[in-house]
C-alpha cells in the first residue's frame, strides 16, 4: 500500500496547489456592441448553544483545530524521499495570476503576482493514497477514471515546493506586438510568491488609460518558462468593475455540504451554477468597458483550476486569490477584505458591483462595510440566497450589516434570471419583482428558533465537522 503524503493533516498554510500550466491565451477585450479563509458564519454564542452539536465551535467561529495543517515542505520531501540535490534538478515553473493595471501620470502601473515552484515527482499510488483523504470513496464505482485523474492532479498540486529568492523577467505583448520587457523589482519570498505593481510605458502601441474607456488585454510571458504565460488587464480610471466570488455563485461547489464540496473540488468537473455564464456575458455586452475581477480566497496553488473554469465559461478578467505568505493579522483572517481594499484603492474613480452568496460569513460583514468605507464607489451588492435555493445549506446568515445602508444598493436573489436584466450603466441594482424580506438579523435559522421556512433540518447541518473547517479555509 502506498505511503500517504498526508499525515493526519489538511491545512491552511499550504492549502492548495498548482501544477505547471500554460495559461489561456489572453484576448483583447473589444469595444462592446449590442449583442479564496472563507469564513463560516460568526454565529452568536446563544444560537450556537441552542443548536448544540449542529454547529461545531470550529465551524461557528471559522477557527481551525491546531492539528489541521498541511505537511510542511520538509515533510513533503521526506515522504517522497527527496533530497536537496534532487530537488535542485527539477525544472522551475511559474504561475502568473491574471492581474490588473491602473493608469497614472507616469503610464500604466501593472500588478504582477504569482508563484514560482517545482513539481516533486510522485507516483500514481502515492497521489491516490493522498487523494483518498479528501475523497474517501474515490475507488467506488460512482467515480470514473477521469474523476480519479482529476483528484490525482489536484493532489499533485497540493505538494508543489516553492522556489524562494528567484529573480523574474517578464515580456509584455499587446495585439501580438512586443510592448515592454520587465525586470521584477524583488526576488520571490520564502513561499515562492511575488506581488508588486510594476510601471511600464509603450508609447504609440498601448493606448493611454485617459484616452480610452475600454479594458485592454495584455499577454504576459515569462521567458523560457511556458507555464508562466498569463493575461493582464489595463483598466481605465473610470467605469464599472464587477467583483465576483466564484464558489456557489459562479460554480456549483456546495461548500456547506462537506462531502459534496470535496467531490466537487477534487474529483468532479467544475460546473457553472445554472445559467450564470449567460448572465455575465449579457452584462459584458450591455455595459461598455465593464471590468471583470474574480476574487476568491482559494489559496494560490489551486488557482489554475479556477482560471481554467472561469475562462472556459465566463468573460475574461483579473484574479485575486489567497497567498501563502500571510504576514499580517488581516491577511490571515480577512484576506478578502485586504484584496477588496486593494482594488478599491487602485481604482478610486470606478464604480463597483459586488457579486457573491450568503454562505460566506466574511462577505456578509465586509461587503456592506465597503459602502461606508469607500463612499460612492459601491454601486450594487448582489447576493445569492443559498439557503433559499439549496436545501442542503443549513447555515444561518447575518444581514445586520445592511441595516444602515441604502436598500437600493443591494439585492438578495434566488436564481440567475432574477439579476439577468440589470443594466449597471444606467444604475440598475434591484429587480422589483424579487421580494427581499431582509430582517437585519440572523436569517435562515433552524425551526426551533422560529424560522422554519428557510431552515428546517438542523440534524443534517454537518456531515464531518473537521472537513467543514478545512473546506471553509480552502475554498470560497
Amino acid at each position: 500500500m502506498a505511503r500517504s503524503l498526508f499525515i493526519l493533516c489538511f491545512g491552511t498554510a499550504l492549502c492548495g496547489g498548482i501544477v505547471a500550466h500554460p495559461a489561456p491565451e489572453p484576448k483583447i477585450t473589444p469595444t462592446p456592441t449590442t449583442p479564496a479563509k472563507r469564513d463560516l458564519l460568526d454565529v452568536p454564542a446563544s444560537i450556537t448553544s441552542i443548536l448544540g452539536s449542529a454547529i461545531p465551535s470550529d465551524a461557528a467561529g471559522g477557527i481551525l483545530p491546531a492539528w489541521l495543517t498541511m505537511p510542511s515542505d520538509d515533510q513533503i520531501k521526506e515522504q517522497l524521499g527527496l533530497n536537496d540535490t534532487e530537488i535542485s534538478q527539477l525544472p522551475v515553473e511559474v504561475m502568473n495570476i491574471p492581474g490588473y493595471a491602473n493608469w497614472t501620470e507616469n503610464g500604466w502601473n501593472n500588478r504582477i503576482h504569482g508563484y514560482v515552484y517545482k513539481n516533486p515527482p510522485a507516483t500514481a499510488d502515492q497521489l491516490d493514497a493522498a487523494a483518498r483523504i479528501f475523497v474517501p470513496s474515490l475507488d467506488e464505482s460512482g467515480f470514473t477514471d477521469a474523476n480519479r485523474a482529476m483528484a490525482r492532479n489536484v493532489t499533485a498540486a497540493l505538494i508543489t515546493l516553492p522556489v524562494q529568492n528567484y529573480s523574474l523577467q517578464f515580456t509584455l505583448r499587446y495585439n501580438a506586438q512586443p510592448a515592454a520587457n520587465i525586470t521584477f523589482p524583488l526576488p520571490t519570498d520564502s513561499r515562492g510568491e511575488y506581488d508588486q505593481f510594476v510601471p511600464f510605458t509603450s508609447p504609440g502601441l498601448v493606448p493611454n488609460g485617459n484616452e480610452t474607456n475600454v479594458v485592454q488585454g495584455l499577454e504576459l510571458f515569462t521567458p523560457a518558462i511556458q507555464s508562466g504565460n498569463a493575461s493582464s488587464y489595463l483598466v481605465p480610471p473610470q467605469g464599472i468593475t464587477l467583483v465576483a466570488d466564484i464558489d456557489d455563485i459562479l460554480r456549483v461547489t456546495r461548500i456547506y455540504q462537506p462531502a459534496d464540496g470535496l467531490r466537487n473540488s477534487f474529483a468532479l468537473p467544475y460546473v457553472p451554477w445554472m445559467n450564470m455564464p449567460d448572465v455575465l456575458k449579457g452584462w459584458e455586452q450591455r455595459v461598455q468597458g465593464l471590468h471583470f475581477h474574480y476574487l476568491t480566497t482559494t489559496p494560490i496553488k489551486v488557482t489554475q483550476f479556477y482560471e481554467s473554469f472561469i475562462y472556459a465559461n465566463y468573460p475574461l478578467g483579473s484574479f485575486d486569490i489567497r497567498p501563502l505568505n500571510l504576514t499580517t493579522v488581516d491577511q490571515i483572517f480577512q484576506i478578502r477584505k485586504v484584496n477588496l481594499h486593494r482594488v478599491f484603492e487602485t481604482f478610486p474613480q470606478r464604480k463597483f458591483v459586488l457579486l457573491a452568496d450568503t454562505s460566506n460569513g466574511d462577505i456578509m460583514k465586509q461587503y456592506p462595510a465597503m459602502v461606508t468605507q469607500f463612499p460612492g464607489q459601491v454601486q450594487c451588492i448582489l447576493l445569492r440566497n443559498t439557503s433559499a435555493t439549496d436545501s442542503g445549506n443549513n447555515f444561518p446568515y447575518d444581514t445586520s450589516g445592511f441595516k444602515d445602508i441604502d436598500n437600493s444598493t443591494y439585492m438578495f436573489f434566488r436564481t440567475p434570471d432574477d439579476i439577468a436584466g440589470l443594466n449597471f450603466s444606467r444604475g440598475d441594482c434591484r429587480n422589483a419583482s424579487v421580494p427581499q424580506n431582509v430582517t437585519f438579523e440572523y436569517q435562515g435559522l433552524p425551526s426551533i428558533l422560529g424560522n422554519a421556512a428557510i431552515f428546517s433540518q438542523p440534524n443534517t447541518l454537518i456531515l464531518a465537522p473537521l472537513i467543514v473547517s478545512f473546506l471553509a479555509t480552502l475554498f470560497t
